[in-house]
């Protein structure tokens, strides 16, 4: 197949090295067989189904014999509910077949129900199955609906006899640009530290019964805690738009505790190292440790511990023992790589609440000599350095192309310009790295690397996962004050010495 990549393109993975040919009549059944759970095998199986109800409705109409009529509420009542399903399950494709089909079986009834008349057909066994079918309709659109208020991505509302489907989006941050439209804007209170989930059903409740006043105008529905901070929102453009809601924590305060907030940041960790691996190798490892190679694949030293139980083994079952749950999740070409990894990767505690995730990135702000971990608009930590002398140190987005302990082992430790670790960026003769000189920190002193003090650079090395983005700039603006967490957190994280991550082969020449 690598030699042919006609074939390979025509061949779809099953893994195992199980293959099915996408030129087989079958393909969508198969393929459901083996993933029942994929939206776009349920969405073109079900359209099968419907060309058969179709062909069974037509015999019934020509013939007027009743078991035509039997299979066809059958097959369609299939069809429907895994089209209905496919929906559920995010693939969109499917709202307006879902509509289609509502509308189209219905109208088949009547024409049913005109023809039996006509004919002197009716019975009372008819008119109780005509019944059976309305409640099933009746029965799978209230039940699509709970699931959409649930955690579902589609919502329905009902308006003069007709149903409209909106999917929406969660996002997980807040929008920098508004859709240009003349919302119709409502505020609602939501108490700081409540659940992302609950934030989202209540945007979502209240965008409803604003819908239900008014089917035409755009509208906005703003969240707003206790001290009327934004923390969400949820807009509609009108239409057949689709409804995007907002989630943002606007600082820290969103944490219950110390200990809530650590959950946090270690998850964060654990979930990047496990977003790096996947965006570089295009699949999911099969056990998390993967991220704990030797060099050059390290993404991590070790996996961080739960504050709470203070472990860091991984378990595929969740019994509350601490430690990470980690489960494979299948990853395909729509995937949203965000959502995968945060179904993946969980503490293994319990927790009433979803644990927020954005992807760990750096940003070293030159002007101010400061360098940043952050996770979206949370700080994790902020550290003083040097940079480069007469504007040597590059400017834009790079990202971390090695980690390596102890570059340059040949040399003694206070010797060694580059300290004990060091994180080469994709400019390969730069690289992120301790110091021999500390006195140096907070000054235009290298030749265009980026130092750190030594302990400050193994916590950093501790957290930062292989592949992160580094966004280098030069700014005057006065950081945001924040004092790093206190040194309880160093005990979460591995920051001692491996040899495995040692480049014994490579001397290295970064500006220092």
């Amino acid at each position: 197949m690598e030699s042919n990549p006609k074939l390979r393109d025509n061949l779809f993975d099953l893994d195992n090295g199980y293959y099915l040919s996408k030129n087989d009549s079958l393909f969508w059944r198969k393929l459901l067989n083996r993933r029942p759970e994929n939206g776009e095998a349920m969405y073109h199986v079900g359209l099968e189904l419907e060309r058969n109800a179709k062909n069974q409705l037509n015999k019934f109409y020509s013939t007027k014999i009743e078991k035509y009529l039997i299979w066809y509420r059958k097959i369609i009542k299939q069809s429907f509910e895994l089209m209905s399903k496919s929906l559920n399950k995010g693939y969109f494709s499917a709202r307006l077949d879902v509509l289609r089909m509502e509308r189209e079986m219905i109208l088949a009834d009547i024409k049913i129900s005109s023809i039996k008349d006509s004919s002197n057909y009716f019975r009372k066994k008819d008119i109780f199955l005509l019944a059976l079918v309305v409640l099933a309709i009746i029965i799978i659109v209230c039940a699509t609906f709970l699931l959409a208020n649930k955690g579902s991505n589609i919502i329905h509302y009902s308006n003069n006899n007709y149903t409209y489907m909106l999917p929406y989006e969660v996002v997980d941050k807040k929008p920098s640009i508004l859709p240009s439209r003349d919302y119709q804007q409502t505020t609602i209170n939501i108490k700081r530290g409540t659940s992302k989930e609950a934030l989202v059903n209540a945007l979502l409740d209240s965008l409803k019964i604003e819908y239900e006043k008014d089917t035409t105008s755009a509208k906005q529905v703003i969240a707003v805690d206790e001290n009327k901070i934004e923390i969400g929102m949820a807009l509609w453009a009108g239409g057949d738009k689709n409804i995007q809601v907002y989630t943002y924590p606007s600082d820290s305060t969103v944490f219950i505790d110390d200990k809530e907030r650590q959950l946090w940041e270690t998850t964060t960790v654990v979930r990047s190292a496990l977003y790096q691996f996947v965006k570089k190798n295009g699949y999911m490892p099969n056990d998390l440790h993967t991220l704990n190679q030797p060099f050059p694949n390290n993404y991590l030293t070790g996996l961080p511990k739960d504050p709470y139980k203070l472990k860091n083994n991984v378990t595929t079952s969740p019994n509350g023992d601490g430690g990470w749950l980690f489960s494979i999740v299948e990853i395909t070409p729509n995937s949203d790589l965000i959502s995968v990894v945060k179904q993946a990767v969980k503490p293994n505690i319990p927790i009433n609440h979803e644990i927020p995730f954005v992807p760990l990135n750096i940003s070293i702000n030159k002007e101010n000599h400061t360098l940043s971990v952050m996770s979206g608009d949370q700080i994790i930590r902020r550290y003083s350095t040097a940079v480069g002398k007469d504007d040597t140190t590059p400017e834009g987005n790079l990202d971390i192309s090695k980690k390596v302990m102890h570059p340059d082992k040949i040399v003694p430790v206070l010797d060694n310009v580059y300290g004990t670790r060091a994180m080469e960026l994709s400019h390969i003769n730069y690289a992120v790295h301790g110091t021999n000189t500390p006195s140096s920190i907070g000054q235009d002193a290298s030749q265009g690397c980026i130092r750190l003090n030594n302990s400050d650079m193994e916590d950093l090395y501790a957290i930062i996962p292989l592949n992160t983005s580094v966004n280098i700039f030069k700014n005057s603006a006065t950081p945001k004050d924040f004092n790093n967490p206190d040194t309880s957190y160093n005990a979460l994280y591995n920051h001692s010495d491996n040899s495995k991550e040692e480049d014994n082969s490579t001397t290295y020449h970064w500006s220092y």
